[in-house]
Parts: structure tokens; C-alpha cells; sequence
């Protein structure tokens, strides 16, 4: 009979192996789980902080609180990995993990009052430590309680004992015991979960051994009173990128960093400067910089009257106070500080024009700085002694022809004609009747071209007409095929950029070959027509007031009246189209700003309504930050959009399929 001695030599070696492993796995499975384990005492602090985890947020949230309850610490601390969670049915969306967090925290007895967010998003344990050391610091913390999963104690602690070095904030630990949400030493290897979070742990470990941690290396610089330079990646890819929860608002003046596009922002006007519903840019049309962004025309209040701020645009700064611009030139007539435009060539000098239900057609330029009007031209020869006056002005970039809707006083409010002059000649070129019911006109940039849209189209198909000021001569162009009548958008030197209302995007055309389209951008998840998946719930105003016509700059804004859902994709946000047709993006920034249509800090004037400087270097627009009730000037510095050598040539139009009726 074989003892078990003999029986075991004769055993196959490899099978000797399994057996051997199958009996000292358990034992070596649970010694590995162990070891990564850290049982520390809790030690009061100035503030508890719960790491992020998308998959443990309950186990930490829930140990969190109870250290509150034992006045472990006054507040609790989140960091945000800016993961979306499953379906809420109550919020009808998919909520981010840090905002779970949050309510399971409210949950479980945590005044909301004492739970704080770092909004900046981070990818990792080393993000979060240089986040929180920043934040530490600028808030005046001396002790921080870190909360988090037991088998990631031993990553975390040489983690922030390495950020925090030298930083005067101590650091203690604390960790959630496995069995809630992470599976028990014994028996981690059975699960799935169990190799992500212990296996993956050891991989996590030797990575941040091999790469070195210090807070040099990781810091973003995410401070917001005093954001430094910018030194971000721009983003030109279709990913959806979801709002995280907002950043602290700033004083005017104050600055912070964008935590998704990395852009460094501003606030240009608070309370100090007016009152609720706020200030803001006028229209993407009318620029908010002067010529050499030392000055900025901002919109006050109700009525639309104005004020000036100096800028810094070297250093990225606003001066101090500002000037209420005055409402009344000559006495007795109203000034439009709306359409009111900047001189191109000096800095000095804003175009603004009389424009009062009484009459006034006469036009001045204000000399900033000397505090005086000049009156260039008077046009109320053109009258003839009724009331008229003046509405929303355009300007060709040699501040020669300029273009305005003649209005009438009782007439409905619609124009009753349309008015272009030019100053070189001191002649009137065109003050047309308005017999196609026109809403709008704009001088292009060359001055050689008059862009009419009208209010519906005529019985010949005629939706919108391009009149050429050295001829005379109108291009009709219809609304569908084969023209497209542009929609929202902005003109530039001879060219208009304006929504295509059939393929969801935007498109671009020459004023002298109108009827030539090329189309340079949809509201897609991917490139072309057909890339991904489109989405109509967007609206937005376009600027093309940069010198650099390659790109024409868009903020959009939720459209009330669009179906649901979206994708997602550029809700809310600042982004640069390239119009050479290659649909390259640069993606600017997320404006925060709700738009419903539904109060006066969530109507009309606080849709963003982007301003570009003419060197491309900064974006003004305006923002009621999340309906903060009132809605504020806001400015974001970005590197000037390159210049594009390579044009391809203008496909002809394929036939496209309509959004839906009513359109323009």
C-alpha cells in the first residue's frame, strides 16, 4: 500500500503545483488583500475629505458621516472624478457620482451647508491630493481627515504624505472597513470586483513607486482668486463633455480656470456695477472690445443703457469702477448705446447714434477718453419732418458705411425702410422702402455688401436678399433647396456664417456667389453629415469680429422650443468652427448659463451671446451662472485661432432634409 510520501513523488510536478496553489491560494490571496490594508486611528481635524470612487461612494460617505457625528471634524470635503451614475428618475438625468455622494451625505444627517465640493475634475488619487492641497491652502486648513476604501489606504497615504510635504497641513487617515461595498480579504478573489480593486491596487502601487509623486508635478493651479497662466491642452475632439458642479464664484476681477476646457475666466462686472438682472454683452454683432481691448461696452440693466470698464489685456486684469455712459445728446434725445461700435483704427472713438420714439437720425462718434461727442452725419433730412429715428446699427471695418433699419414712430415697430451711408462720400446709398418686409439689415465687413433677411418668405420663394452697394444689384436667395437661407450667425469680409436649419450645422458663403454653399459644421457626436449622432436641441450666436476670418466663434444655449433629449455634446458652451470645411474645433469653455425663456435672468439677455477682441485673444460673454439670479459680463483668454493656408474648393449643395416648419 503507498503512503502519501509515495503517493506525492510519483505525482506529476506540474500537478503537484496545482495542488500545492490550490491549497496556499487562499492563504496568499488573503495575505495580498492584507497588505494593503492600513488601520489607523482617526485624528480630529479641521475638515473630513472623501476621496472620489464611483463604485464605493456609499461605504465612504456613510463612514464619513459618522466620523461628523463624532465631531471628527466641522465639514466634510468631496472630490469630483466627473462620472455620470445610472438613470435618476427623480432627477431625470444621470447625475455625477460627487453629487450622489453629496445627497448620501445629506442622507445620512450632514447639513448640506457643511458639505463642500472641489469642482475641478480629477483622474486619479495623485489629481485629487494636488487638488486638495490647493484648496487646503486658499481656504486656510490646517488638519485634513481622508476618507476612503481600505484597500486603497496604502496608495493614498503615500500619496498625500508626498503632495502635502512641506505644505503645513497635516494629513490622517481614515478607512472604511471591506464587506459594504468592497469584498472581504478572504474571499476578494471570488469576486470580480475583487481583482479590480486588490489586483488592480498592486498595479497602481508599482506605477506610482516606478513614476515619483510631488506636488510640482501634479499641481493644476486650479485657485480662483488668482489663477495663474493658463498653460491647458485645447480640445478639438466630439466627446461629450458633461458640466461638473460650479467652481466658487469670483468678486469682479476675480479669475478661475474652466474644469473641463482648462481656460482661464474672469469675471468682468458684479453687483458693484448694476443691480439684478445683471450685465452683459449686447450681440455677437456689436463688439464688446475696442480696438485695443483697453475698453469694454457693457450692457446695464433693464433698459439696455451702458457702461465702460478699462482692461488690462497684457496682464488680464479690470480696472477699477466704471463709466455710466450718458443716456441723452444732444438734450432731449435718446442715445442707442445698443449697436453702438467701436472704431476699428482708434481706441478712442465708439459710433453711437440718437435713437428716440420723438425723431433723432443723427449719428456721433464719443471720444472715450475726452468725454465728448462729435456729430458726423445728421439723416433727418430723410424724414421729412416726421418722427423718425434710427435702429441697430452696422459698420464696415474701415468705419466708412454704415447701415441701420429706419424706423418710424407708430408704424407697428417694424422698419419702413432700410438705410445705408457712406462717410467718405457723405452720401446715402440706399434708404430703400421696406416692401419685402425685412427684419434686419448688416453692412458686411468690405462695405461692398448689404445682408436683408426677412421676416417669411415671398411668393417667388425670396427669403432672404444680398444687395451689392456698388451696383445695386439684389441676389435673391430661397429658403430651402437650392439655397438654404443661412440662419443665426455673423458676416465677415465679403462671406456670411450662419445656421443651416436642414443638416443641423453651419454654413458658409460668399456675399458676391451666394448661392455657393460649403458646409463646415454639424451638431454631431462625429465629423460629417451623417458622424455620429446629431442633436437638435441646441441654439447659439455667432462672432466673426476677429480679424482672423478662418474661424467664426459660437456660444450655445439650450433651445426651449427643441425636442428631448440631446447628446449632450456642446450644451452650453464656447466653441470656434474653422470655415475652410475641414471641421476642425477648438473648444473653448462651458458658459454656465441656463436658458429658459421663462424669467428675466433666464430670457433673452442672458443667453451668451459670444464677443470676439479683434486679435482673437479673449471672448467676452454673458452668464446668469447656473440662474444665479442676475447674469454677469464674463471673459475667457485663449490663445488666437491659427490662420488656415488650405481652402478646399465649395461642393455643390446636396438636396437636405428640413428641421421642421417654422424655421428661418
Amino acid at each position: 500500500m503507498l503512503s502519501i510520501g509515495s503517493l506525492w513523488r510519483q505525482t506529476p510536478r506540474v500537478w503537484r503545483f496545482v495542488i500545492f496553489f490550490a491549497i496556499g491560494w487562499p492563504a496568499l490571496a488573503w495575505l495580498a488583500a492584507e497588505g494593503l490594508i492600513i488601520k489607523t486611528e482617526p485624528k480630529p481635524a479641521d475638515a473630513l475629505l472623501v476621496l472620489a470612487g464611483s463604485s464605493s461612494f456609499i461605504e465612504r460617505t456613510h463612514q464619513a458621516a459618522q466620523l461628523f457625528k463624532d465631531r471628527s471634524a466641522p465639514r466634510i470635503i468631496l472630490t469630483n472624478d466627473n462620472q455620470e451614475s445610472d438613470w435618476s428618475a427623480e432627477l431625470q438625468t444621470n447625475p455625477l457620482y460627487v453629487q450622489r455622494a453629496a445627497s448620501e451625505l445629506k442622507s445620512q444627517g450632514v447639513p448640506e451647508e457643511k458639505i463642500e465640493i472641489i469642482s475641478a475634475p480629477v483622474s486619479s488619487t495623485r489629481d485629487e491630493a494636488a487638488r486638495v492641497r490647493e484648496y487646503a491652502t486658499s481656504s486656510g486648513l490646517h488638519s485634513i481627515l481622508v476618507v476612503t476604501s481600505a484597500y486603497q489606504m496604502r496608495r493614498a497615504r503615500w500619496t498625500f504624505n508626498r503632495i502635502f510635504a512641506g505644505s503645513g497641513v497635516s494629513i490622517s487617515f481614515s478607512s472604511v472597513p471591506p464587506g459594504v461595498q468592497t469584498p472581504r480579504p478572504l474571499t476578494w478573489w471570488l469576486h470580480r470586483r475583487g481583482w479590480r480593486v486588490v489586483a488592480g491596487e498592486y498595479l497602481k502601487l508599482a506605477y506610482y513607486f516606478l513614476r515619483g509623486v510631488n506636488f510640482t508635478e501634479t499641481a493644476h493651479a486650479a485657485t480662483l482668486e488668482t489663477a495663474p497662466q493658463s498653460t491647458f491642452t485645447l480640445k478639438t475632439d466630439r466627446g461629450v463633455y458633461r458640466k461638473p458642479l460650479l467652481p466658487r464664484l469670483p468678486r469682479a476681477g476675480g479669475k478661475f480656470v474652466d474644469p473641463v476646457f482648462g481656460t482661464e475666466i474672469m469675471r468682468a462686472t458684479d453687483e458693484s456695477d448694476g443691480p439684478a438682472p445683471g450685465l452683459g454683452t449686447y450681440y455677437s454683432h456689436w463688439p464688446t472690445f475696442n480696438s485695443n481691448n483697453t475698453r469694454l461696452l457693457i450692457r446695464k440693466g433693464h433698459s439696455g443703457d451702458a457702461i465702460l470698464k478699462t482692461f488690462d489685456p497684457l496682464n488680464f486684469r479690470i480696472g477699477t469702477g466704471r463709466e455710466i455712459l450718458p443716456l441723452e445728446y444732444p438734450s432731449g434725445f435718446g442715445l442707442s448705446w445698443e449697436s453702438a461700435i467701436w472704431s476699428h483704427s482708434d481706441p478712442r472713438v465708439i459710433y453711437v447714434f440718437a435713437n428716440d420714439l420723438k425723431g433723432g437720425m443723427r449719428l456721433y462718434a464719443y471720444d472715450v477718453i475726452g468725454k465728448g461727442f462729435k456729430l458726423l452725419k445728421d439723416l433727418s433730412f430723410l424724414s421729412r419732418g416726421r418722427p423718425d429715428y434710427l435702429h441697430q446699427m452696422n459698420m464696415s471695418a474701415d468705419d466708412d458705411v454704415f447701415s441701420w433699419s429706419h424706423m418710424r414712430t407708430g408704424h407697428n415697430g417694424d422698419p419702413i425702410a432700410y438705410l445705408v451711408w457712406r462717410r467718405s462720400t457723405d452720401k446715402v446709398l440706399f434708404d430703400t422702402p421696406n416692401t419685402m418686409d425685412f427684419n434686419e439689415v448688416h453692412v458686411d465687413k468690405s462695405g461692398h455688401w448689404l445682408n436683408i433677411p426677412l421676416n417669411k418668405p415671398l411668393p417667388d420663394g425670396d427669403a432672404m436678399e444680398f444687395l451689392n452697394l456698388d451696383t445695386g444689384v439684389v441676389t435673391k436667395i430661397v429658403r430651402g433647396a437650392p439655397d438654404y437661407k443661412p440662419g443665426h450667425g455673423d458676416l465677415g469680409t465679403d462671406c456670411i456664417v450662419g445656421f443651416d436649419a436642414w443638416g443641423d450645422g453651419l454654413t458658409w458663403r460668399r456675399l458676391s456667389a451666394p448661392h455657393n454653399v460649403r458646409h463646415v459644421f454639424y451638431f454631431r457626436t462625429a465629423i460629417g453629415r451623417n458622424g455620429g449622432v446629431t442633436d437638435w436641441t441646441h441654439d447659439f450666436h455667432g462672432t466673426m469680429l476677429a480679424d482672423n476670418e478662418d474661424w467664426i466663434t459660437i456660444g450655445t444655449h439650450h433651445d426651449p422650443a427643441a425636442p428631448k433629449p440631446g447628446t449632450g455634446i456642446y450644451d452650453d458652451e464656447i466653441l470656434q468652427v474653422s470655415l475652410d470645411g475641414s471641421e476642425r474645433i477648438r473648444r473653448i469653455c462651458h458658459t454656465r448659463s441656463v436658458y429658459d425663456d421663462k424669467t428675466e435672468t433666464t430670457g433673452y439677455w442672458s443667453a451668451p451671446k459670444p464677443t470676439i477682441s479683434r486679435d482673437g485673444r479673449f471672448i467676452a460673454f454673458t452668464s446668469n451662472w447656473e440662474n444665479s439670479g442676475r447674469y454677469d459680463l464674463f471673459i475667457v483668454k485663449i490663445d488666437p485661432a491659427p490662420s488656415l493656408s488650405r481652402v478646399p474648393a465649395i461642393s455643390p449643395t446636396p438636396v437636405q432634409r428640413q428641421r421642421r416648419v417654422g424655421l428661418p
